[in-house]
């Protein structure tokens, strides 16, 4: 049984290894990224904090699956 365990904890060890990677990559660079882009074109001077890159970068995501949505019903 112990190596069963050790087994186990392993590939508990990898999916949350791989689970970081992906959580870091979304919300650092998809999320972060395109809100750091949209609030440097709104406030070019001021430097955006975190907090209101993310959620810019959450709304502007949000907005543009609904905008595909939207196109996808209207010519479907």
């Amino acid at each position: 049984m112990p190596l069963g365990d050790i087994a186990g904890e392993a590939l508990g060890g990898v999916f949350r290894f791989i689970a970081r990677m992906v959580f870091e990559i979304v919300v650092e660079i998809v999320l972060h990224g395109t809100g750091v882009l949209i609030l440097r074109m709104l406030r070019p001077k001021h430097e955006p904090g975190e907090t209101a890159a993310v959620l810019t970068g959450l709304v502007f995501w949000i907005a543009m699956v609904a905008l595909g949505v939207w196109i996808y019903r209207a010519t479907g």
